[in-house]
């Protein structure tokens, strides 16, 4: 048996508003009525997308920096000394980049950071 989908939401709705006439005849609540319940559902819907969207420029962020990442290796040429060096000079200015920006914000915001700076400063010193 094959229903017709206009007819039964035409339905589905109609029961609705009845719901909500009878609770407010009650007193218990008016907010109860096919206006209310299509704006949720379009709330939850474009909540929905805005994560999905959120979540996909992320992913996309991710993307771009590991192919970033994985260019800058095959640009170096491991398997030259050079190639190595230029690899411990760029880690090491990535260290010392990050070092200082902690320091900064450290000695601004967060005075209880001051362990966090002097692990990235042994580190720092490893690479230089």
């Amino acid at each position: 048996m094959k229903m017709n989908s206009k007819a039964l939401a035409d339905t589905a709705l109609t029961q609705v508003d009845n719901i909500g006439f009878y609770l407010s005849v009650y007193g218990v609540t008016d907010k109860v009525n096919r206006h209310n319940l299509m704006a949720g559902v379009f709330d939850s819907m474009q909540r929905y997308n805005g994560e999905k969207e959120s979540l996909q420029v992320r992913i996309n962020t991710a993307r771009v920096r590991v192919e970033q990442g994985v260019e800058t290796i095959k640009q170096l040429n491991l398997t030259k000394p050079e190639g190595f060096h230029n690899l411990t000079s760029l880690v090491s200015e990535q260290v010392d980049q990050a070092g200082k920006k902690a320091e900064s914000l450290a000695g601004k915001y967060v005075p209880a950071a001051k362990p966090l700076v002097s692990k990235l400063n042994q580190l720092r010193a490893r690479f230089v």
